[in-house]
C-alpha cells in the first residue's frame, strides 16, 4: 500500500511528452487575435466576442474538459480507490502547475487580461477546494487505517502540493486586491470592459463579490503561508537534531471518529464544489462573451487543448476501470453479483461501518488519560499543522487516539 501511495504517475507525463513535442501545423488558437470589436451603429449582426488573444490556450474548451475530468478522477480515487490517490494527485498537481505558470508568465509579460486572470483563478479554486489534498483528509485512507494514515503524507509530494497551494493563494490575494484594478490588461472594446462572474447569480467583479473573494484569498494565503513556515522550521529542526537521515514522525490531532466526520463532510462538499466550480466557470465565460472558448466555437483538435483533454480523459478512465476491477475481484469465486450485493458493496465503501475496539482497563490510567492529550484547540491546531507534532510540546500521547480506535468491519 505504501509503495502505491508514493509511486510517481507516468501515464499523464508520457502523453504530455508524446503530444506536446509532436510536429504539428500552426494552431488557430495561437494566431494573433486582438480583442474583438463590434460597432453597434454599423448594424453588425455578429454576436459580441470578447475573446482575448491567448484565452483559447489558457482555458479553451479542451483545456477545461481535461481539468474537469482530472477533478473527477481525483474525487473517485479519494473515496473509492486508495491505490490511485498518489497518481491522481500527481496529475492534478501537473495541471495546477501549468495554470500557475500561465498566470505568472502572463502577468509578468503583460499578456493577461482581467477576464483571463478571473477564469484561471476559478480553475485554481477547483483544485484547491475539491481535489488537491495536503494531508489526505479528503481521502479514504484515514477510514481504513485511522490516524496512522498520516504516515503516507509529509514527504516530497506533500510539500510540492503545499508550495503550489501557497503560490496560487498569494497570487489570488494580489489578483483580487490589486490585479483587477490596475495590475492586468483591460479590454480594448468598451463593451468588454465590465467583467462579470457567477456565484449563484451574475455579479460584476468590482461589486460586493469582490470583498468576499478578497477575504477568502487572504485567508488561504495566511493559512498555506503558515503551513510553509511550519514546514521550514521542522526541516531546520531536523538538520540540527539528526541531519537529513533522521526521520520525523508526524501525527494528526484528530481522533478516528473526528476523521470520519471530516471525511464525510469533505466528500460531499468536494463533489458539490466540482459541479459548482465548473458551472461558475462556464457561466462566467458566457456572461463575458468569450465565444472562442465555448463549446460551439472551441476548436480542440490542436495540441494546446488536445493534450490536457487526453490526459484528463485517460486519468478518469483509468480510475473508473480500476474501481470496476476491484468491485469484480471482491466477489467470492462462484458467487454471482446481483443488485443487492452490488448495493451492499457500494454502501460499505461510501459509508464504512465501524466498531469500537475494546481496550484494556490499564490503558485508561495514568498518562493515557484524555487530559494528557491536550485541549481540543491544541489537538485541532496539530491536525491542520501536523509539523507541530515534531516538537515534544505538541506531540499527542502515543496511544490509540482518544482512547478509541475504529476498525472497518469486513462485509460479508
Amino acid at each position: 500500500m505504501r509503495s502505491n501511495i508514493n509511486r510517481t504517475v507516468y501515464l499523464p507525463i508520457l502523453f504530455l511528452v508524446i503530444f506536446g513535442f509532436s510536429p504539428v501545423g500552426t494552431s488557430s488558437t495561437t494566431s494573433t487575435v486582438n480583442i474583438s470589436h463590434r460597432d453597434e451603429t454599423a448594424h453588425n449582426t455578429e454576436p459580441l466576442n470578447c475573446t482575448t488573444e491567448l484565452s483559447p490556450d489558457f482555458y479553451g474548451f479542451g483545456v477545461r474538459l481535461g481539468v474537469y475530468f482530472a477533478w473527477l478522477s481525483q474525487y473517485f480515487a479519494n473515496i473509492l480507490l486508495p491505490s490511485e490517490i498518489a497518481s491522481s494527485l500527481d496529475t492534478n498537481s501537473i495541471f495546477l502547475l501549468a495554470l500557475l505558470a500561465s498566470l505568472f508568465r502572463g502577468t509578468l509579460v503583460h499578456e493577461l487580461f482581467q477576464i483571463d486572470g478571473l477564469i484561471l483563478m476559478h480553475l485554481s479554486s477547483g483544485f484547491l477546494f475539491s481535489s488537491l489534498s495536503i494531508w489526505g483528509y479528503r481521502t479514504s485512507l484515514y477510514q481504513k487505517e485511522g490516524p496512522t494514515a498520516i504516515n503516507y503524507f509529509g514527504r516530497f509530494g506533500t510539500h510540492c502540493r503545499l508550495a503550489l497551494a501557497t503560490a496560487i493563494s498569494l497570487y489570488g490575494a494580489w489578483f483580487w486586491w490589486e490585479g483587477l484594478r490596475n495590475g492586468l490588461n483591460i479590454a480594448e472594446d468598451p463593451q468588454c470592459r465590465i467583467v462579470f462572474t457567477w456565484f449563484f447569480k451574475q455579479w460584476p467583479v468590482t461589486g460586493g463579490i469582490h470583498t468576499f473573494y478578497i477575504i477568502i484569498s487572504i485567508g488561504c494565503a495566511v493559512y498555506y503561508g503558515t503551513m510553509c513556515v511550519a514546514a521550514v522550521l521542522v526541516v531546520i529542526l531536523k538538520l540540527f537534531q539528526g541531519g537529513w537521515k533522521r526521520k520525523i514522525k508526524l501525527q494528526t490531532g484528530f481522533t478516528a471518529f473526528e476523521l470520519s466526520i471530516v471525511y464525510n463532510v469533505l466528500r460531499i462538499f468536494n463533489l458539490f464544489w466540482i459541479v459548482f466550480c465548473a458551472s461558475m466557470i462556464e457561466m462566467t465565460l458566457n456572461f463575458n462573451h468569450m465565444l472562442n472558448t465555448l463549446a460551439p466555437y472551441g476548436r480542440i483538435g490542436y495540441p494546446g487543448q488536445l493534450v490536457p483533454l487526453v490526459v484528463g480523459i485517460l486519468s478518469l478512465v483509468r480510475v473508473l476501470w480500476l474501481i470496476y476491477r476491484e468491485w469484480k475481484d471482491s466477489q467470492p469465486e462462484g458467487n454471482a453479483r446481483n443488485a443487492a450485493s452490488t448495493y451492499q458493496y457500494i454502501r460499505d465503501i461510501l459509508w464504512p461501518p465501524f466498531i469500537v475496539e475494546d481496550m484494556a482497563s490499564g490503558e485508561l490510567e495514568g498518562a493515557n488519560m484524555p487530559s494528557t492529550l491536550g485541549p481540543w484547540h491544541h489537538r485541532y491546531l496539530v491536525a491542520y499543522l501536523p509539523w507541530l507534532s515534531a516538537l515534544s510540546f505538541w506531540k499527542m500521547a502515543n496511544i490509540p487516539y482518544m482512547l478509541t480506535t475504529y476498525q472497518t468491519v469486513a462485509s460479508n
